[in-house]
């Protein structure tokens, strides 16, 4: 049986070699890129879509529907925010 050390129990019991634990970081960096990628994004998409509602910017180009439906896009990201900072703290 491999020898428990600290970082063996901090990994579940399970030793891993170098190779492996190349892998893991690979796989750890790829989905911190998602993820920063994702949250540019989502930054991006809610600038465009306040400066649609703001009549002295892009505002005073659409219509009142395209307005309504670019107001509802921001907030319903909100709630989701929102929604996902509460169950942080209530998991």
């Amino acid at each position: 049986m491999a020898e428990l050390t600290l970082r063996s129990l901090l990994a579940g019991g399970y030793v891993m070699d170098d190779k492996e634990r190349k892998v893991l970081r690979e796989h750890i960096l790829w989905l911190n890129e998602r993820l920063n990628s994702s949250h540019k994004a989502d930054r991006d998409k809610t600038v465009f879509l306040k400066r649609l509602l703001d009549p002295e910017d892009l505002g005073h180009a659409v219509t009142d529907e395209v307005r309504r439906i670019a107001y509802q896009l921001v907030l319903n990201d909100f709630h989701l925010e929102r929604d996902e900072w509460q169950h942080q703290d209530n998991p």
